[in-house]
């Protein structure tokens, strides 16, 4: 490694681990890995794929190389936002310990893998631009449902409850990645609320239709 590089990762990685609380390095950590994704995902959006290197995205978010692979392992992962673990040791030790009830814990580890922040509508037309990307995407949202199967399978009281809260969870992320970026609260509090939203349609009453609806029901069945 070169001197440039070293002392970039030794700024970098000491804003994350000096002597400050766990929760504001934690903080920090994801503010970076989250500034290298949005780095990526324009770079991506305005050169191609192929006309994105690391090293371009290390000069945006001002990191080494080395610090990019600690947080994704390619820029096609760093574009989608896509981490080389699903879920992290500490986010698995965590929920493997939570106590109380299943979908918050179950909020709190996906959150804590996935930065929900990125507009889908935004991630689905660079895929639609650039198909290429679509194969690492693919795989890796199916590696993340099968992980996730597991893990909920280990701590829900039967394997339906399980399904049944995968189901609601990546449900959840696909509705909530439809917000737009304004709002900052924590990822895990975000989807729990969306989660409550998607259960409380469950007792939605119907409203008449509007009158032009009516009209063109009532052509057709005449």
């Amino acid at each position: 490694m070169s001197p440039t590089d070293a002392a970039r990762d030794s700024g970098a990685e000491t804003a994350a681990t000096g002597a400050e609380p766990g929760g504001l390095r934690e903080r920090k950590k994801q503010q970076r890995r989250a500034a290298l994704h949005v780095a990526a995902l324009r770079l991506v959006e305005e050169h191609g794929l192929d006309g994105t290197t690391v090293e371009q995205i290390c000069d945006v978010v001002g990191v080494s190389p080395r610090t990019f692979f600690n947080y994704f392992p390619s820029k096609t992962a760093a574009a989608l936002n896509l981490p080389e673990q699903v879920f992290s040791p500490e986010a698995l030790a965590a929920f493997r310990s939570a106590e109380g009830e299943l979908i918050p814990a179950l909020c709190t580890l996906v959150a804590d893998s996935m930065y929900i922040g990125v507009e889908r509508k935004r991630l689905k037309k660079l895929i639609a631009q650039q198909p290429e990307l679509m194969p690492a995407f693919t795989q890796w949202m199916t590696t993340l449902k099968e992980e996730l199967g597991r893990l909920v399978e280990e701590r829900a009281g039967s394997h339906e409850a399980a399904a049944a809260a995968v189901a609601l969870t990546l449900g959840s992320i696909g509705v909530l990645m439809h917000d737009p970026l304004q709002d900052e609260r924590p990822p895990a509090v975000r989807l729990l609320e969306k989660m409550d939203e998607m259960l409380a349609v469950r007792h939605a009453l119907m409203v008449d239709p509007a009158p032009d609806h009516r009209s063109a029901s009532t052509s057709r069945s005449s």
